[in-house]
């Protein structure tokens, strides 16, 4: 798979998660880019959704921290260019249709989320606009990772010949004790699936199954990222490697 100016054939395609953990703090979400850009990451992703559209309006504490932590498009689009000018690759997790044709303009891959593994309709969207794309696994039964596989690989817009589908083995569980890791299903995925890039989002705290993931042959390793791991309550920092724990 080749991501900008990487080739995952011969680098391993590092990924500091920013998602949430800026709050919603425009200021701070630069400040994240900023640090991820010195501990030597390929790349950063956040989450771009507009909560009122999977949020219902009866989840109002859900639906209110959702708000509080959005950013706009126009601040991802200013994010977008923070990363390029710090040589970084920017994405985001679109978790809706609208996002995802927004983020069309702006980023040069697509990730669906563990949640969205059976959202068929924004995986085809995004599909026809003939981008490397990556699934997160978590929560999902081998029979809907085929599923998934060949709804992609067999659409028309699918460029087979550059390996444009990551498969990323994760728990979703946060944290993710060390004995649920699992990372002998980065090696199953591999023999399943040998036409696609096989990587591992990482749930764990620490930093160590993330470099384990690497020795099973994970090619894309996405682990959540933090400037503080005790920066607020949100469950995300405590999972999340520091600056420091990053540039290891």
């Amino acid at each position: 798979m080749k991501i900008g100016k990487i080739d995952t054939s011969k680098k391993v395609f590092i990924v500091a998660e920013i998602g949430n953990n800026h709050e919603g703090n425009f200021k701070l979400a630069k400040q994240m880019i900023y640090a991820a850009a010195n501990a030597g990451v390929d790349a950063v992703k956040f989450q771009t959704y507009l909560p009122e559209y999977f949020i219902s309006s009866d989840d109002k504490f859900r639906l209110r921290r959702l708000k509080n932590f959005q950013l706009h498009y126009r601040e991802f689009k200013e994010l977008s260019k923070i990363a390029k000018k710090k040589g970084l690759i920017f994405f985001s997790t679109p978790l809706d249709i609208e996002s995802a044709k927004f983020l069309n303009t702006i980023q040069p891959i697509f990730k669906i989320s563990s949640g969205d593994n059976n959202f068929y309709e924004l995986i085809e969207v995004i599909t026809k606009l003939q981008k490397p794309i990556i699934i997160s696994t978590g929560a999902a039964e081998i029979d809907l990772i085929k599923k998934v596989y060949n709804k992609i690989i067999k659409s028309k817009f699918y460029k087979k010949k550059y390996k444009n589908l990551g498969l990323l083995h994760c728990v979703s569980s946060y944290p993710v004790p060390y004995e649920e890791a699992n990372l002998a299903s980065i090696i199953y995925l591999r023999k399943l699936f040998p036409d696609v890039v096989i990587g591992y989002s990482d749930h764990t705290i620490g930093i160590d199954a993330a470099v384990l993931s690497v020795i099973a042959g994970a090619r894309i390793v996405e682990k959540h990222f933090t400037l503080d791991k005790k920066y607020s309550h949100f469950r995300d920092h405590k999972l999340s490697a520091d600056p420091r724990e990053m540039s290891m």
